[in-house]
């Protein structure tokens, strides 16, 4: 990684001169030194350079984290698989939203147990371009109007099946859960809060009503930007572009 040295004397080196055109003539001709194109060469060793530091730290950050999150899972009692793995299959078969934006892949894994239910926690990242949906099918044309979504997610599989919902912030990215997944928007009367905060899609809205108690709305407004997916007995929660410090997965 270059120092702040060896960064403040390459632009000393570089960034300082002046490109002034340097005439001669012999037998009538002028030769000139053009300014733009080295202006344009220290440009580009410029972008390099700023690139090169990025990927460094990148690189370091997701080690670092790596590593941190091992203790974590052994205290919370979990299997830990570090690095990006593969999608389990019956997770992508639930027809989950989230996992329909990206590849089949997770990173950093934690699975394991708590009383009845599975659960895990992993990190799932995607491109999308800006305010639209990612897609797995589908690449991310022009880099410069595409954003990177990384967040932390939480898997829980529980014994009992709860009716199909979607739960996600009124303010954000585009969101077609009601034509991928057949769905349509829950109207709770007397929650013009949560109404204000969230959008709650669902394939029986009476049974999503009866499990959107008043506790659990008013949990939910008092903490907006959660999204929260349930089909049948398997559930997500997540933040979009958030990532939970490996000090804060508390037990």
């Amino acid at each position: 990684m270059t120092s702040r040295g060896t960064t403040g004397a390459f632009f000393s080196r570089w960034g300082c001169c002046r490109y002034t055109p340097l005439l001669a003539t012999s037998g009538g001709f002028v030769m000139e030194e053009q300014a733009p194109r080295a202006k344009r060469r220290m440009g580009i060793w410029v972008f390099l350079l700023v690139g090169a530091v990025i990927v460094t730290i990148a690189v370091w950050s997701e080690t670092e984290r790596r590593r941190a999150l091992a203790p974590v899972a052994q205290a919370l009692g979990l299997a830990y698989t570090p690095g990006l793995q593969r999608l389990p299959p019956e997770w992508d078969a639930a027809g989950l939203y989230l996992f329909t934006q990206g590849a089949p892949e997770v990173l950093n894994l934690m699975r394991g147990r708590r009383g009845d239910d599975a659960i895990a926690l992993f990190g799932y990242g995607y491109d999308a371009p800006q305010g639209e949906e990612g897609s797995r099918e589908v690449p991310v044309g022009d880099a410069g109007q595409s954003e990177r979504r990384l967040q932390t997610v939480l898997w829980v599989q529980g014994g009992r099946p709860l009716p199909d919902f979607d739960l996600s912030p009124t303010r954000g990215s585009l969101r077609r859960v009601g034509n991928r997944f057949g769905m349509a928007a829950v109207t709770i009367e007397g929650q013009a809060a949560f109404r204000d905060r969230y959008v709650l899609a669902a394939r029986d809205p009476a049974a999503v009503r009866a499990l959107f108690t008043p506790p659990v709305l008013d949990a939910l407004t008092a903490q907006p930007g959660w999204f929260i997916e349930g089909r049948g007995n398997q559930w997500l929660l997540y933040r979009v572009k958030e990532r939970v410090a490996p000090a804060g997965m508390g037990a």
